[in-house]
């Protein structure tokens, strides 16, 4: 029997497969139709790939199938596609691939598979760079 060809399986090495899971947000602006055409795309892609994969879509009415807490513990990256901020503080520790919900459209197998090289989300925040103090205060920032 073949299988489609995909990321390798991650394992612990006594010869068991575990089998890949990731994780997903998809949001946009208006939240009406994009966040959900990438939900369905990611989700597609996974699933044909033979990959677990949960996505949580942050549209119009709100955030639907929300992460749960045990749901980030236990996934090997996560994908965010989004064209609004997403809170990526819960994701410290993990491989997060950040793009525009247009290319959860457009490119989901890829995506499935560059997430697995992402950066690993620091837990201050990081690699997403901080905003200039300057452009909120006016100020050096050497004075108080």
């Amino acid at each position: 029997m073949t299988s489609p060809a995909g990321p390798p399986p991650t394992g612990g090495g006594s010869g068991e497969q575990k089998r890949l899971r990731l994780l997903a947000v998809t949001a946009c602006p208006t939240g009406i139709a994009h966040t959900y055409m990438a939900a369905e795309k990611l989700a597609q892609a996974a699933e044909s790939l033979g990959i677990d994969m949960k996505v949580e879509t942050q549209g119009s009415i709100g955030a639907e199938n929300v992460l749960a807490d045990n749901d980030v513990k236990q996934a090997d990256g996560v994908i965010v596609a989004a064209d609004k901020d997403v809170d990526l503080s819960r994701f410290a520790g993990k491989r997060v691939l950040t793009v525009g919900v247009a290319e959860g459209i457009r490119h989901p197998e890829q995506l499935i598979e560059r997430v697995l090289s992402a950066p690993v989300h620091g837990e201050g925040g990081a690699p997403r760079p901080p905003r200039p103090v300057a452009a909120r205060s006016g100020a050096s920032g050497t004075r108080h």
